[in-house]
C-alpha cells in the first residue's frame, strides 16, 4: 500500500496519474474570501464555499440514476433494504458513526475486494487510524493499487482531494474521513461523483439534514452474540430511489 505518491517521475503509471491528481491547485476549496466579504452573507464561518463557487446543475437529483447495481453488501438483510439490492455502482455513500473502528471496513469488505481487483485506484483520504496492509490482504483486498492521503492533511486539502478523486476516471473508489460535512459540501461531492461515475464513501460523525447523497447509513455497535463475531446495527437513513428506511443487525468477524 502506498502511503504517499512518488514525485519526479514522468512515467504514465497509476502512481503518476494519482500524483498529478493531488498536485493540482490546492486552494480550490478555499473560495474567494475577498468576493465573499464584498457580498455579506455569502460565506459563513466553517462553510468552504461562497455561493458564486457553485456550478449549477440543471438536472434534478430526483432524475438521477446510479446505473446497474454494484457489489452485494454480503448481508442479504441489508441488500433487501437497498433499492439496488447491493451497494450503488456509483455516487456518494455516507457512513455515519460516532466512533471510528467499530467494523466499518469489515462492512465494506466485499466492495473493497471487488474494486481492488480493477485497473483503477482506490484512494484513502485522511483515515483516522493506520491502515493495516496484512489485515486488508486477509480480507481479500489487493492493496497494490491503494494510495493513502495522511490524516495530517488539512481539511481544505482533504476536501479538494476528495472532489478531484471523485471526478477522476483513475479512481474507482474513494474512501474519506471527515468529522462533519455540511449538506452544501456533500452536494458538491455528489456532483463530482456523478461527473466521474465514481463511487465515494464518506465516514463522518453527524448526518447532515437533507443530505443529497445517494445513500446514507448510520452504524452503531451492538452486543456480541457469539465468540469470534461482533454485531453491528446498520440503519438506512436515506437511499435515493426509495422512501424505505429500516434497521438491520449484521454479524461481522472480530
Amino acid at each position: 500500500m502506498n502511503t504517499n505518491v512518488p514525485t519526479g517521475t514522468t512515467a504514465t503509471t497509476p502512481e503518476h496519474k494519482v500524483d498529478q491528481l493531488l498536485q493540482q491547485t490546492q486552494d480550490l476549496w478555499r473560495g474567494n474570501t475577498q468576493q465573499a466579504s464584498a457580498r455579506p452573507g455569502t460565506q459563513r464561518s466553517g462553510d468552504f464555499f461562497p455561493d458564486d463557487l457553485f456550478t449549477c446543475d440543471p438536472t434534478p437529483f430526483a432524475a438521477e440514476t446510479t446505473g446497474d447495481a454494484g457489489q452485494s453488501t454480503g448481508h442479504a438483510e441489508l441488500d433487501a433494504l437497498l433499492p439496488w439490492g447491493a451497494w450503488p455502482q456509483s455516487g456518494l455513500i455516507e457512513v455515519v458513526n460516532k466512533q471510528a473502528g467499530i467494523g466499518e471496513l469489515q462492512l465494506l469488505a466485499p466492495l473493497l475486494r471487488e474494486r481492488s481487483q480493477q485497473q483503477t485506484s482506490i484512494l484513502w483520504i485522511a483515515p483516522p487510524y493506520p491502515l493495516h496492509g496484512p489485515a486488508l490482504a486477509q480480507m481479500g483486498v489487493n492493496t497494490r493499487n491503494s494510495f493513502v492521503v495522511p490524516a495530517q492533511t488539512s481539511c481544505n486539502q482533504a476536501l479538494w482531494s476528495i472532489e478531484k478523486a471523485l471526478q477522476s476516471e483513475e479512481c474507482g473508489l474513494v474512501l474519506a474521513w471527515q468529522n462533519w460535512l455540511s449538506a452544501r459540501v456533500i452536494r458538491r461531492l455528489q456532483l463530482a461523483a456523478r461527473e466521474g461515475n465514481t463511487l465515494g464513501v464518506l465516514f463522518h460523525q453527524r448526518p447532515a439534514a437533507h443530505s443529497p447523497s445517494t445513500l446514507q447509513l448510520q452504524l452503531s455497535s451492538a452486543p456480541v452474540s457469539e465468540a469470534g463475531y461482533r454485531n453491528m446495527d446498520v440503519q438506512v437513513l436515506k437511499a435515493r430511489g426509495s422512501h424505505r428506511q429500516g434497521r438491520v443487525r449484521i454479524k461481522l468477524p472480530c
